[in-house]
């Protein structure tokens, strides 16, 4: 801000005693200072944005005054406390042990059995996804024995469901997806 500007805003009598002052005694300037800084405080103090109230704000929250030294149970915890607080937190966080993806499950029911030979299928097979025709084909010709799809069971969707849902559960690198188009068959998908 400048001295002119500072001198339009007090009164015109205030305005008259400074350019009065600093005609008659120019060499004085200490004594002309200080009534610019009684002038710049005055503006200050009565200014409509109130910065001096928002400067000592500023300075409690950013912590810089002294006053937030003492404890007040209901004041707001400044920012060097909050801070200080993420600092401790951050240190008593107790670390969990990572579980690895490759850990499978012990398949222990019949859908699982087929569940796990299935993803061992696609894995083998080299490809990322077997589809709805070759799932059910594996089911019914390619399981052993004791596991195979019959032709006595009469809803082999329900069973394929089954066993797509058991083994998007026991690996984590395997999952469902439906097809946009056509019949949206559900394929079994490996990721990588």
């Amino acid at each position: 801000m400048s001295i002119v500007s500072l001198l339009l805003n007090c009164s015109t009598k205030e305005r008259i005693e400074a350019f009065n002052l600093l005609i008659s005694h120019p060499d004085t300037e200490p004594i002309f200072e200080s009534k610019v800084s009684a002038i710049v405080e005055k503006v200050l103090l009565t200014s409509e944005l109130k910065p001096i109230k928002r400067i000592a704000e500023l300075e409690t929250v950013t912590g810089l005054n002294d006053f937030a030294d003492f404890e007040d149970d209901e004041r707001e915890p400044n920012i060097p406390e909050k801070i200080e607080a993420l600092k401790e937190e951050i240190q008593n966080i107790e670390y969990k042990a990572h579980v690895s993806p490759t850990i499978t499950l012990e398949p222990t029911s019949k859908t699982e059995v087929r569940a796990s030979l299935l993803v061992s299928e696609l894995k083998d097979s080299g490809k990322d996804h077997l589809t709805s025709h070759e799932i059910i084909h594996f089911l019914k010709s390619k399981l052993p024995d004791n596991c195979k799809v019959n032709e006595k069971i009469q809803n082999i969707r329900k069973v394929k469901q089954d066993v797509l849902r058991a083994a998007s559960q026991m690996y984590p690198n395997v999952f469902l997806s439906k097809k946009k188009t056509g019949h949206k068959e559900v394929r079994l998908i490996l990721s990588s």
